[in-house]
């Protein structure tokens, strides 16, 4: 009995020593090489490395690029017929009648047709094609143009003035007349930089065309908002020009019944893919060019709610253009933000539009907006899913059950940039990572944990890693496109201890066992003197 004894206390001598080895030993190895990334709640977190180059890829706009060409060569005389039209000054009458060129967008010519002035406001001339006038009935027809001049006079003109300037800008008034021509026809509602100009087919005025059975004004902003901006400088990129005659219709007053949604936002918002950047004006892909005035006024929106209108003013005088134009306006301003940071924001505030954390920089104030299009990922592992990712457009995952432990992984072309914004809520609140990777391997791994998690969304966008430039006429179409392998996996949970706790739970474990080893030893002793 007493041998056993003593063997038993031999066995725990030596099991004593061999934990305090291992503790002595083994604690200080950091458990963190698993690399677990925590994103710290409410911080951003850009990478900005060296720039890398994008190949161009867009789809010429004829019209545009002939159009441009003229402006940079603007010398040459305007024909005599063009001269005695700008000359005349005999339509200050109603009843005065005039012919004016329409653009047919659809069969691609111009055109002539017979005008008469219905209406004169101070600050506009309504005229409507004859061919409608006809069909509405003369009193309907004067009806119709008063009602436009009485509000163009009153709301449209001191509102988009207020946001873009007088309408001469550096251009100047090519018809010697301050008002602004409102031509009401069987065609388009468009703006035509053409007829501020001496070239063929225009018709030498300050003017807007309005399709004559126009029941809303926002369109009539939209339009004059386009003349106001020409007329200051020509060069902008189509998106920026379209933001902010989109943003016109709001600030005019027109989109609050609509809880100031512009119409086209509802197109937008299943499309986060479309680029933000390139302007789909001839509906390429099958894809609808109605989707990118809804993206357009978003962004234009977001950046009015979050550094102010007076940004959106300044953008008309920048000398940049694009991007490049709005980081200026914003960094004079004293807004120390990148495009790609506001870009990154922006579609981060379309995917949760949540309010209340971070100086509101991932939500609307004054308008719901969420992206209704996402792939929705119940049950992980999601493994090498092949996603298409145009120019700075965007792809959503949603997490409806994810775990408190996770993995991203991307495989990518080498030296593409890929933006990942991932936003995920659990018990303490929202906690949101951006960050842009361009690194030359073809492999993005991004490890996330959080306490509860009840959502996540991972946003990924193909994009550059320094300000993009967009010019105008070389911004037509759907833009590039590359594609990627996304997996989503569960990450095997370990148990991270704090290293400032090593050190003191350490000493504390090793005099405990010397505790326990004194202990055993003394009693071996006792056993031995029995």
């Amino acid at each position: 009995m007493l041998a056993s004894t003593k063997n038993q206390l031999r066995i725990q001598l030596l099991a004593s020593v061999g934990l305090l080895i291992i503790l002595v030993v083994g604690i200080p190895i950091p458990i963190s090489a698993i690399n677990i990334h925590e994103p710290e709640s409410y911080f951003q977190y850009h990478q900005r490395p060296n720039g890398t180059n994008l190949q161009k890829h867009s789809e010429i706009c004829d019209i545009l690029k002939q159009l441009d060409s003229e402006l940079q060569n603007h010398t040459f005389q305007p024909s005599q017929v063009k001269q005695d039209r700008f000359d005349r000054k005999d339509f200050q009458e109603v009843g005065y009648q005039r012919t004016f060129w329409i653009y047919d967008f659809t069969a691609s010519f111009f055109y002539e047709v017979n005008a008469t002035l219905l209406a004169i406001g101070e600050y506009s001339l309504v005229f409507m094609e004859k061919n409608c006038i006809t069909e509405l009935g003369e009193l309907a027809a004067i009806g119709k143009t008063e009602t436009i001049r009485d509000e163009f006079d009153s709301t449209i003109y001191p509102r988009i003035t207020d946001l873009a300037g007088h309408p001469n800008g550096t251009l100047g008034d090519i018809d010697g007349d301050p008002r602004i021509v409102i031509l009401l026809s069987n065609c388009a509602n468009y703006y035509s930089e053409r007829n501020e100009l001496p070239f063929d087919y225009s018709n030498l005025c300050e003017m807007i065309y309005i399709h004559y059975r126009i029941h809303l004004m926002n369109v009539v902003a939209h339009e004059f908002h386009h003349l106001i901006w020409f007329n200051n400088e020509w060069d902008e990129p189509q998106f920026i020009l379209e933001a902010l005659a989109q943003y016109a219709m709001y600030y005019a007053g027109y989109l609050e019944p609509y809880n100031n949604l512009a119409p086209q936002v509802d197109a937008y918002l299943p499309h986060p893919e479309e680029s933000l950047l390139y302007w789909n004006m001839y509906n390429d892909g099958g894809v609808s060019a109605v989707i990118d005035y809804g993206g357009a006024y978003l962004f234009a929106f977001y950046i009015a709610e979050q550094y102010g209108v007076e940004i959106l003013r300044n953008l008309i005088t920048e000398p940049a253009d694009g991007p490049h134009g709005i980081e200026a306006v914003l960094q004079t301003a004293g807004d120390d933000i990148t495009f790609n940071e506001l870009y990154l924001n922006w579609i981060m505030a379309l995917t949760i539009d949540e309010l209340g954390f971070c100086n509101n920089l991932y939500g609307f104030e004054n308008l719901n907006a969420r992206i209704t299009q996402y792939y929705p990922v119940g049950v992980l592992p999601l493994l090498n899913q092949t996603i298409s990712l145009r120019y700075y457009g965007f792809h959503i995952h949603k997490l409806q059950s994810p775990p408190d432990n996770f993995t991203v992984q991307i495989k990518k072309s080498s030296n593409q940039t890929i933006g990942v914004s991932i936003a995920s809520h659990d018990a303490i609140g929202w906690h949101i990572y951006q960050n842009l990777h361009d690194e030359e391997g073809t492999i993005i791994t991004d490890n996330f944990m959080g306490n509860q998690i009840d959502v996540a969304y991972i946003i990924t966008s193909y994009m550059l890693n320094h300000t993009p430039t967009i010019t105008r006429s070389y911004d037509i179409g759907l833009g590039p496109s590359t594609h990627i392998d996304i997996s989503i996996i569960t990450t095997p949970i370990t148990l991270e201890v704090p290293w400032g706790l090593i050190i003191p739970l350490s000493a504390f474990s090793v005099i405990c066992l010397l505790i326990v080893i004194v202990i055993t030893i003394r009693k071996s002793k006792h056993f031995e003197e029995k």
